[in-house]
């Protein structure tokens, strides 16, 4: 039967050329093998002689083998001979083809074409004749097939070198670009052909894998979505936590389904969950869009309709009220909410263990100083909150989501056992964790407990997967309480995958330890995003900042001690690959005064970092190095040092200040003597401004020349970009590591 076709385009493509084509049926191996299914596809045209002006059909078409379900690849072409027109309109049937035009002037389609029925030829492109010899170069470049079935599975694919000519193809005068918003309306008619519901509005609870815009039913409308997103046409959504405005889509976890990796569904303990890839990386590619459209038509997919883990049918209400201490091994579970009434404190000895999914809330006017409440985590107490990119631990406030408010609850303080370079020498011997006597320790700030002593390997716990919201309490300008607060932590603690949201301090702070941290997402805080001082020197890596352009201080705030600049042990931190924004115009002064995003960084009071691979952009400025104890030993392996960094759209490198004695003139002349630092006119990421649905990967092929980290267990060594994101792949709609689990946000007043 002749095909019809509906056009989508996709980003997911890899290059992989095919020589000049031949007469000869000589083959080019596709895709590699994943199932024993093969399949031979050809380039047909309608004409390999028409005359100038005249128009020409394009068709894909399976020669031989088992008909594709999906494919994707590259169509080259000669510009110079052929001029891409668009693609056939009439659409008889449920076949769906995307193509991206883009490159079009340069001879290069991508398309991404899906077919339930299997796909024994695509739907027509349509090409206007320039010059004569055009089939000489014009070849299609398989990227990924896939075939139908339960499961959809990826198949092995030849491509004919030659050019077939088919005088059947219909070069169709009728045609032209199909929108996105065409193709919603052309694959509507088969969903409601087939008596799918629609039902308007987003249904997060019971949300089911496949079921991208929230409307209880998998249709091909889902599934043209996925592929629009594999293409680079519709940008990934992240959070999933039911407080986004109607229309919102989330290609990251309803809709990354691809590979199935049956039987799990990404519970707690599933190790291979759906969309994960063999090499441990999240991708959307053909086969999601596939298996969710051969759901939609009643083959059924593993996965694909099945309820998605920590979205209960009937949403959690069971309220679990938490007044006292917490003094004996304790499980929260995820069936509950639990309600934090005063400052509860996980005491000497016990273990808070919070199962994945599981909300913890505080209530206002309960805790210290008749802030918010807040929990802290005592020098010989620990934490255990272990959640999963699916099912994120929240902690917020008692509220519903538009009433919740910067520091409507005290936030997060762990106390450690880990070395400080203030406080007195009388930390106790605490044998079970390893800390001898005699170092230094001091009260923390909120009345939280005491923290410091000798054990830098000091292990307080877990907080992986982990928001924390609407936290901070301010008792003075020198006494608060932060979003989350690491006070003497040891490294022996996992900090990784936590985003700390709308704070009324800082984001994260650190009070001396050495406490390593990954994966952080610090957006809209009040203060500070990122900041440490009493001598922390642990390592980061993968920290983004993005910042409330009327209510936040600078990116990072970065003290040795305040009151004696050379205190030791001496902050001397690694830091690799930060992404930091400020506002959108960096010279506004619209917001609360001097607390309006006002700078990007500001090393100072005699901490020496050492930091490679960041972007910091749209702060009025960028760096500000204060104090000379800063300065000593700068750009050296000891010394403070900031290179292979992108700088960016800001209204200056440095600040105005007087530059301190050390530093060899001003900011300026410091990055430029580290080394592989830029300065580019424009910002390479792809949408960091955007607080509701942020896009903080560098465009492919920027964000280069960063500097390679220590492969010494904890850096990804393999993390050679500058950012804190991988840059978007040429070949495949790599899914961010933030995508998923972090929630949005609006404005100031409704964060």
């Amino acid at each position: 039967m002749q095909r019809k076709a509906f056009s989508l385009s996709r980003s997911v493509w890899a290059v992989a050329a095919l020589g000049a084509l031949a007469t000869a049926c000589d083959r080019d191996e596709g895709v590699s093998p994943r199932t024993s299914a093969r399949s031979v596809l050809a380039l047909q045209v309608s004409d390999a002689v028409a005359s100038t002006g005249e128009h020409i059909g394009v068709v894909i078409a399976t020669e031989s083998g088992v008909a594709p379900g999906g494919v994707q690849g590259f169509l080259r072409f000669d510009p110079t001979r052929l001029r891409f027109v668009g693609q056939e309109r009439d659409t008889g049937d449920e076949q769906i083809m995307l193509v991206n035009t883009a490159d079009a002037q340069a001879g290069v389609l991508r398309l991404a074409v899906l077919d339930p029925d299997d796909m024994t030829r695509s739907g027509t492109l349509v090409f206007e004749v320039v010059a004569g010899g055009y089939t000489s170069m014009m070849s299609f470049t398989v990227e990924e097939a896939a075939m139908n079935g339960s499961p959809v599975q990826r198949m092995s694919v030849d491509m004919e070198r030659a050019v077939k000519v088919n005088p059947l193809i219909d070069a169709d005068d009728s045609v032209g670009p199909i929108s996105v918003d065409e193709w919603k309306d052309i694959v509507a008619q088969f969903d409601v052909a087939r008596g799918i519901a629609r039902d308007p509005g987003e249904i997060r609870n019971g949300l089911k894998f496949g079921d991208t815009n929230f409307d209880n039913a998998i249709t091909l409308s889902d599934g043209l979505y996925m592929i629009n997103v594999s293409v680079g046409i519709n940008e990934l959504i992240v959070g999933t936590d039911g407080s986004g405005a109607t229309g919102d889509r989330d290609a990251v976890v309803a809709g990354n389904v691809f590979p199935a990796n049956a039987p799990g569904l990404g519970e707690p303990g599933d190790l291979n969950p759906p969309g994960r890839e063999a090499d441990g990386s999240r991708l959307v590619t053909l086969g999601d869009g596939l298996a969710v459209v051969n759901e939609a038509v009643g083959i059924a997919q593993p996965v694909v309709g099945d309820v998605i883990p920590g979205r209960p049918l009937v949403p959690v209400s069971n309220r679990v009220i938490v007044s006292a201490n917490i003094t004996t091994n304790t499980t929260w579970t995820s069936n509950n909410i639990y309600e934090l009434q005063g400052g509860i404190s996980v005491t000497s000895g016990a273990t808070l263990t919070i199962e994945p999914g599981t909300q913890v809330e505080g209530q206002r006017g309960t805790g210290p100083g008749v802030g918010g409440a807040a929990l802290f985590v005592s020098r010989e107490g620990r934490i255990v909150a272990d959640g999963t990119q699916l099912q994120p631990i929240v902690f917020t406030c008692v509220a519903g989501p538009t009433a919740r408010f910067k520091g409507c609850w005290g936030g997060i303080t762990i106390l450690g056992n880990a070395s400080l370079n203030d406080g007195a020498l009388t930390s106790p011997s605490i044998p079970s964790r390893g800390s001898a006597g005699g170092c230094r320790e001091k009260s923390a700030e909120g009345g939280a407990g005491l923290y410091g002593g000798c054990n830098d390997n000091d292990d307080s716990g877990i907080i992986r997967y982990v928001r924390v919201e609407y936290a901070g309490f301010r008792f003075t300008p020198e006494n608060e309480l932060n979003g989350l607060a690491l006070n003497g932590v040891g490294r022996g603690t996992i900090v990784d995958f936590v985003q700390v949201h709308a704070g009324l301090d800082d984001g994260i702070e650190m009070f001396g330890g050495t406490v390593n941290l990954k994966h952080l997402v610090l957006t809209a805080n009040s203060d500070d995003s990122f900041d440490y001082t009493e001598g922390w020197s642990g390592k980061a890596q993968f920290v983004i900042a993005q910042h409330d352009s009327l209510d936040s201080d600078k990116g990072f705030e970065q003290d040795n001690y305040e009151f004696n600049h050379d205190a030791t042990p001496r902050a001397i931190p690694q830091i690799y690959n930060v992404t930091l924004v400020g506002k959108a115009d960096p010279a506004s002064t619209s917001g609360t005064a001097n607390n309006n995003s006002v700078g990007g960084m500001n090393p100072r009071r005699g901490t020496r970092p050492q930091m490679f691979n960041f972007i910091v952009q749209n702060f009025p400025f960028a760096v500000d190095i204060d104090d000379a104890s800063t300065c000593v030993d700068v750009n050296t392996a000891t010394g403070f040092k900031l290179a292979n960094s992108i700088f960016t759209q800001n209204i200056r490198i440095d600040n105005s200040d007087a530059e301190p004695a050390g530093c060899g003139g001003t900011e300026l002349d410091v990055l430029n003597a580290a080394g592989g630092n830029q300065f580019p006119a424009t910002s390479p990421l792809l949408s960091p401004l955007n607080v509701l649905v942020p896009d903080w990967r560098p465009a492919f092929g920027t964000a280069t020349g960063g500097a390679t980290p220590p492969s010494d267990g904890f850096f990804d060594a393999s993390a050679t970009f500058i950012g804190a994101v991988a840059p978007a792949n040429s070949t495949k709609s790599n899914v961010p590591w933030y995508a998923g689990w972090i929630r949005g946000w609006q404005s100031a007043i409704t964060p």
